[in-house]
């Protein structure tokens, strides 16, 4: 069985920083210049459609939501998905033409497709579960919060059994949704530690920029009324919000290399397991 280093997988994300930084940068540029472009497009799309219904004011506002929140999400994932198979493609096939490594083809619809797979398989296993839970006779709430504890647990490593499907679909031209829970077969244990190490550095540095974030927007518009309500917040500095938000646009990039870049890492190491093979090109 071919193995890898879970601590030095769960730290490529920092490498491919290190030496991509300027293709990450890029990145960022694209990804606020795509919300930008979603956030026109949900008001061009949804506010006609909602102004063309012939129920009243409430259903008009309800409608107009319901269509902005689906062109929205829909543009988001199609932009993740552009922005991971871009990252796929600077470490695994870096020869490709593409401006940033970045395109739409059909290597994005595997990886789209895979990654839906994944959504529907643990959202299928949340349902199953739910079910278990709900048939289990009432009077028993220690062993109802140890099941579910068990199906979170479960869920979870099921996901990681997964997560190699996006990568595997990209690097080998076919969707390999099956594909990966073969590959990472006798592996599970490791997948977590790195995960865990993975997500614990994610969270430290989200944090320490969250706080720097917040300093930065108290000393532009002041610590005195930070304890206004949201709207009244947003209403007295706007401009405490557009630099949040663009602030979160500009980091996504740095943080999916973060996520993602250590399955490549997995990927490469149980694909080319030679001594001493670097873990990302």
């Amino acid at each position: 069985m071919t193995t890898f280093s879970a601590s030095d997988a769960a730290l490529e994300g920092f490498n491919v920083i290190r030496r991509h930084w300027r293709v990450v940068v890029g990145w960022a540029g694209f990804n606020l210049l795509a919300v930008v472009a979603m956030i026109v497009l949900t008001v061009v799309v949804a506010v006609p459609l909602a102004l063309t219904t012939k129920a009243g004011s409430d259903a008009s506002t309800q409608m107009g939501a319901a269509i902005g929140g689906v062109v929205w999400g829909v543009g988001y994932l199609g932009v993740q998905i552009v922005l991971t198979s871009g990252l796929y493609r600077l470490l695994l096939q870096p020869e490709e033409p593409a401006f940033l490594h970045l395109r739409l083809g059909a290597s994005e619809m595997r990886v789209l497709a895979a990654t839906v797979l994944i959504i529907l398989a643990l959202v299928a296993a949340l349902l199953l579960g739910r079910v278990a839970i709900s048939a289990m006779p009432s009077g028993h709430p220690g062993l109802a919060i140890a099941l579910t504890a068990v199906l979170v647990i479960a869920g979870w490593l099921l996901m990681l059994r997964l997560s190699l499907a996006p990568v595997l679909s990209f690097a080998e031209r076919r969707v390999r949704f099956f594909e990966a829970w073969r590959r990472t077969r006798g592996m599970t244990w490791a997948l977590a530690g790195m995960s865990l190490l993975m997500i614990c550095l994610f969270m430290l540095i989200a944090i320490v920029i969250w706080i720097a974030l917040f300093v930065l927007g108290g000393l532009l518009t002041g610590f005195h009324d930070l304890g206004l309500s949201g709207a009244e917040s947003l209403a007295a500095h706007p401009g405490r919000y557009i630099l949040q938000i663009v602030a979160e646009m500009l980091l996504a990039p740095f943080f999916l290399v973060i996520l993602q870049a250590p399955w490549v890492a997995v990927y490469q190491a149980i694909t080319r397991p030679q001594a001493g093979a670097p873990l990302a090109a």
